[in-house]
């Protein structure tokens, strides 16, 4: 923008970036460019742009990667200029330095910059967990239980009054908790300091018993009088008979290493140890590695039996470790992390995965190999185009039940059920209830492993898995999607997280999919359910809790936990989990041909030096920054966050004049047009409430109108403005307004410019094309497409469809559904005129959308992102019609995202697009048909050139009508 504050002028037009832009008091302008490869400092002369040739711009600085320094965090930034253009300051790295702008070839200054005092934050900080419980898992006796909380692991007794006891204390992440089916062991993973996961174990190896242990009875002659009246009091229970203590010998047992030399079988026996108890009463923990690897190993799950462990590796490949061996062997391989389950015979697993058209499907699979060595094939159970996910399979075997969405629009999830025995298919309903009954009945007597017991062999499960998938049904249809999916061992209560009357909530339902119960008002996470059914725990508002599985009283398991956090070790876990994980998932296999490990090296040499989580993010996001790509970023966690003002917004453009600020346009559904009689065009607004807008201590004299209007969104405000009539008398007035909020306020400012373009290719076409505008790829602007297309294009020769300033979704394959469907036939009703009839004359209602088969064109920019650009590639990938604009921004990855210990949130661009030739969508933003660019001063003078050109473009190319 020019001095005069009206013209612009364009100074710089690399296709790199230009940035930073300071002008100097002589009228040369300094910036930042990336030209030379690094960002650096630049000089633009006075009076030329970069296009007038030598001596029009003159590098400043050179800075670049010397030795070992693989990186510089792209170059010069943090540029700032004194008032007098004498003098400039940046950073490289993690160096001040400072240039002297007035002498020419002077070389930049690293300066040493020495501080009196730190005034940043404790590197110690104490933090109470009792409500930041993100796991908890009850001990198979249900006497215990164990929450993650913060990545550190506590245990405490189901009983009240009992105390917390911490199990770990390291500055990294332990989850993923699995008991031994005999309570014995507690399986986790942590990114500890050997990488991004390895899987431990933690044994108590000293409990409250083991204080007062029970004391060996003295031995003495018993006569047989005395013998005799003990045979006849009642059996001991087996409980009652053995030792609890595991540090000393059981009473009694003379040589605990070699038996008695007798030869009694009695004092041959192990003595039982009462697991549940210890872990109730523990105070101290044995932790030992089980499963460490050069990659990353997590998500221990151990077979019912106790003789197996699955575990997750990588990206989700899947791996079985024999406990008694210690051999390893590969399930299958994944990319996807699936969640995997053991059925209860321990042998066959089910499990959730992903194809490569991102389609989930249900599985079962047989871990025991073939006589050749090899593992069975998996059976598709699901097998269906929509996602299905969450398996849950009945102990005997014949009920599973999963989420999908294959009766609903994408990720609109509902419960189904298959039967994988077929003699339930043909039972009455009343025989069903029976079945059902006997099988809670028959899941009620399960009960931990008892590890000094013989173990039956279990008969392997047989399912009738082949033709499943033609057999399943839906279980339940909410308004909105349900998750959490849990299910009892007997099958007959299916429980899951869904909204109700507006509300959140857990339910439970019988297997008909009736009888719902509430189990917990609000959403829940990590949902397991007891071994015998009759109970559930979950995590809720940061705690533990547990309830009946058809609800009932929820029992709050709360900890009593602060631990002292060292702020500096957990950036450094913080850092590690960061850097690893962003490295091993980003789409591109080389990383665009980074040394990555070189990389994270050098970034952690800075990590350390930060305070702040803000410090922190910007390092990780220059990091990020590394690779060149879009759907990168990091935010979120401990810091601090400003509440929003709630400002107020009227709806209207203004103006600044000396009484006031005059109303140049009233906005359509803004706050004043609503108004009953409110101000119109050229009114001048004095006063909000009590406050007038004139007298104030400004160049203007004027208050800030938005300073007026700070906290007053949604309240009844008194508007004061003066209004002239056509005959130039003047009268002021007064009504109530109702400021919107700025979602509101924004949301109607966007109607408006779309309503404003509409007319505008309504007139310049003399009605023959229609105009839409899709402001997002999400299934809200879908419908919103399918309502304006029919409205904007309805008896149209032609449609502009604009997708400027559109930040993406996923949407773009059901729009082509309706761009592309073909026009196969056409339909004349009995009375109707044939000449009124259209070759895409169609019933509607057989369609999935609204279908437009005539021409198109569409709008984009610069600011086309991501599912935009999408779209934009696709039309002209098949040739629909013709792109128009400039070059769409370049930044198209699939992206999910992961949490940091402290909750920092991490974005994690995943799948790359490519186009049929394999070009690569990312850095590559689609280039339009006709480009047409779009200056600032056309913005400010109300012209947009490049819906004109596409106007005038498909009137041309539609010929005269």
């Amino acid at each position: 923008m020019n001095k005069d504050g009206r013209t612009f002028e364009q100074l710089t037009s690399f296709t790199g970036q230009d940035t930073d832009g300071q002008p100097l008091p002589d009228g040369s302008m300094l910036f930042l460019s990336s030209r030379d490869g690094q960002y650096n400092l630049y000089r633009l002369a006075p009076g030329m742009d970069d296009k007038d040739g030598a001596g029009a711009v003159t590098q400043l600085t050179f800075f670049k990667p010397t030795g070992d320094e693989v990186t510089i965090a792209h170059g010069v930034r943090d540029l700032a200029v004194s008032a007098d253009g004498s003098l400039a300051v940046f950073v490289v790295w993690n160096t001040l330095y400072s240039l002297d702008l007035t002498r020419a070839n002077a070389d930049p200054v690293a300066l040493d910059v020495e501080l009196g005092a730190d005034l940043g934050r404790d590197t110690i900080e104490r933090l109470n967990l009792s409500s930041r419980v993100t796991e908890a898992a009850i001990h198979p006796s249900g006497d215990a239980v164990v929450v993650s909380a913060r990545g550190e692991l506590f245990v405490r007794s189901t009983k009240e009054g009992y105390p917390t006891r911490r199990i770990t204390d390291t500055p990294y992440r332990e989850g993923s908790l699995a008991w031994s089916p005999d309570g014995s062991v507690l399986y986790f993973s942590s990114d500890d300091a050997d990488g991004l996961g390895t899987i431990y174990k933690a044994e108590v190896s000293f409990a409250l018993e083991d204080l007062e242990p029970e004391p060996t009875a003295e031995p003495v002659e018993e006569s047989a009088d005395e013998t005799a009246a003990e045979s006849e009091e009642p059996a001991e229970s087996a409980d009652e008979q053995v030792s609890e203590s595991t540090d000393a010998p059981a009473p009694g047992d003379e040589n605990p290493d070699g038996g008695d030399e007798k030869g009694g079988s009695e004092e041959e026996k192990e003595p039982k140890v009462d697991y549940a108890k210890r872990w109730s009463g523990a105070l101290r923990f044995a932790i030992t590695p089980v499963v460490k690897s050069a990659e990353p190993v997590y998500a221990p799950l151990p077979s019912p039996d106790g003789t197996k462990l699955l575990y997750k590796r990588e990206r989700g490949d899947v791996l079985l470790r024999d406990l008694v061996t210690g051999a390893d062997r590969v399930l299958f391989e994944s990319w996807s992390d699936p969640s995997v389950f053991w059925a209860s015979d321990s042998r066959h697993i089910y499990y959730e995965n992903s194809d490569l058209d991102f389609n989930t499907d249900i599985f079962i699979l047989d871990t025991m190999p073939s006589e050749d060595g090899t593992s069975p094939e998996p059976v598709n159970i699901s097998m269906h185009p929509d996602i299905d996910h969450s398996p849950r399979l009945s102990h005997d075997g014949k009920v599973m039940t999963f989420l999908s969405d294959r009766d609903n629009e994408n990720w609109g999830f509902d419960v189904y059920a298959v039967y994988l025995d077929k003699s339930l298919e043909g039972m009455t309903s009343y025989a069903l209830k029976e079945y059902f009954e006997e099988a809670a009945k028959a899941a009620k007597k399960l009960k931990p492993l008892d590890p000094t017991a013989k173990q039956e062999e279990i008969e392997p499960l047989e399912f009738d898995a082949d033709d499943a998938y033609l057999r399943v049904r839906r279980l339940t249809s909410t308004p909105e999607s349900e998750s959490d999916l849990a299910m009892t061992p007997g099958g007959d209560r299916v429980l899951f997280s869904t909204v109700i009357d507006g509300s959140r909530s857990y339910v439970s339902v019988d297997h008909t999919g009736k009888d719902r119960k509430s189990v917990q008002s609000g959403g829940v996470s990590d949902v397991r359910v007891a071994l015998d059914g009759s109970e559930i725990s979950f995590v809720s508002g940061g705690q533990a809790r547990k309830s009946g599985s058809s609800g009932g009283k929820v029992t709050t398991l709360g900890i009593s936990a602060s631990i002292d956090i060292d702020r500096g070790a957990e950036r450094a876990q913080k850092f590690r989990e960061a850097a690893g994980r962003f490295g091993q998932s980003f789409y591109h296999p080389t990383l665009k041909g980074l040394d990555w490990a070189r990389i994270t090296e050098r970034y952690d040499e800075l990590t350390g030096y930060t305070r702040t989580n803000q410090a922190f993010q910007r390092l990780m996001n220059l990091m990020f920054g590394e690779v060149d790509g879009s759907h990168t970023g990091i935010w979120g966690g401990d810091g601090f966050s400003a509440s929003s003002p709630g400002n107020g917004y009227l709806g209207a453009d203004v103006s600044p004049v000396e009484s006031g600020y005059r109303i140049d346009r009233v906005l359509l559904g803004g706050a004043i047009d609503e108004m009953k009689d409110g101000p119109i065009d050229g009114d001048v607004i004095v006063a909000v409430n009590e406050h007038r807008l004139t007298g104030a201590d400004t160049a203007s004299g004027l208050a800030d109108l938005h300073a007026a209007l700070v906290g007053l969104s949604g309240d009844e405000v008194l508007l004061e403005y003066v209004h002239t009539d056509d005959t130039g008398a003047s009268e002021t007035r007064f009504g109530i307004v109702r400021p919107s909020s700025y979602g509101s306020a924004s949301v109607m400012r966007y109607e408006n410019e779309v309503l404003r373009r509409r007319t505008l290719v309504e007139e310049r076409s003399g009605g023959r094309l229609g105009y839409l505008h899709i402001r997002s790829m999400g299934i809200e602007s879908v419908r919103d497409f399918e309502r304006d297309l029919y409205a904007a294009a309805h008896g149209k020769e032609g449609l502009v469809i604009d997708v400027r300033d559109n930040g993406g979704g996923w949407t773009t394959d059901i729009l082509l559904a309706s761009l592309t469907a073909p026009a196969h036939a056409y339909t004349i009703p009995r009375g109707a005129n044939p000449d009124d009839v259209q070759f895409d004359n169609y019933p509607r209602d057989r369609r999935l959308i609204y279908a437009w088969n005539r021409p198109i064109s569409v709008l984009i920019n610069q600011n086309s992102f991501s599912n935009a650009e999408i779209f934009a590639h696709s039309i002209k990938t098949i040739g629909r019609g013709k792109l128009i604009g400039t070059q769409t921004f370049g930044g198209v990855i699939s992206t999910g995202s992961f949490s940091l210990i402290d909750g920092t949130t991490v974005r994690r661009p995943f799948r790359g697009w490519y186009l049929p030739d394999g070009t690569d969508m990312e850095s590559h933003g689609a280039m339009p048909d006709i480009a047409v660019s779009q200056t600032p001063m056309d913005e400010v003078r109300g012209i947009d050139r490049q819906l004109e050109t596409a106007v005038d473009t498909m009137l041309k190319d539609l010929g005269t009508p």
